[in-house]
């Protein structure tokens, strides 16, 4: 059985963390620097669970994701016009 009653709190630190795995992404890609793959992963990992939580992404999460799936998109579309 599991406690409910501290769900909430732990939701908001998921999405505190997101936010400042987000950030961090943000400031190395503007720095020209690599994402560290295991950053990404624990990205889209919180993003999951807020997701599964009914939890509003944070600004930064939301640009990160979409950014990537715009990403990912463009080379599936131009393959596809070829």
């Amino acid at each position: 059985m599991t406690d409910a009653s501290g769900q909430p709190e732990r939701m908001a630190e998921v999405a505190r963390l997101a936010a400042m795995i987000a950030d961090r992404i943000l400031q190395l890609n503007a720095a020209g620097e690599p994402i560290p793959p295991e950053q990404f992963v624990m990205l889209v990992r919180a993003a999951r669970a807020l997701l599964d939580n009914d939890v509003p992404w944070p600004l930064s999460v939301e640009y990160v994701i979409t950014e990537v799936a715009k990403r990912v998109e463009q080379p599936h579309a131009a393959g596809q016009t070829a």
